[in-house]
């Protein structure tokens, strides 16, 4: 598994490009959580979808009907998040979705 690090380019300058990961590809259904688990020595998550996915770490993703205002609900199309290695990821959404997720150390 890659390191999640930025890198220099010729002249020096710190580039935002990354190495490919550890690329897990899931498919939802809708409304339906999907429960994924980060692998062995994972330290970071990139999330990326064809639609709007709700993400809850540690937990049962599900899509908000009303107010959560307790810090526990799902988060909505999240970039990044830190992991930790066998930590589960729950991920819903509205419609049927293509998810890819990129794994780093």
């Amino acid at each position: 598994m890659e390191e999640f690090k930025q890198y220099r380019e010729v002249a020096g300058d710190v580039t935002f490009a990354v190495k490919q990961g550890y690329v897990n590809n899931y498919v939802l259904t809708a409304n339906s959580n999907k429960a994924i688990t980060a692998p062995a020595g994972a330290k970071y998550a990139l999330f990326s979808a064809d639609a709007d996915i709700w993400v809850l770490m540690g937990g049962v993703a599900s899509i908000p009907s009303g107010d959560v205002s307790d810090g526990s609900g799902s988060e909505l199309n999240p970039i990044a998040r830190r992991v930790e290695s066998g930590q589960t990821i729950g991920i819903i959404s509205d419609y049927a979705a293509k998810v890819s997720v990129v794994f780093y150390e």
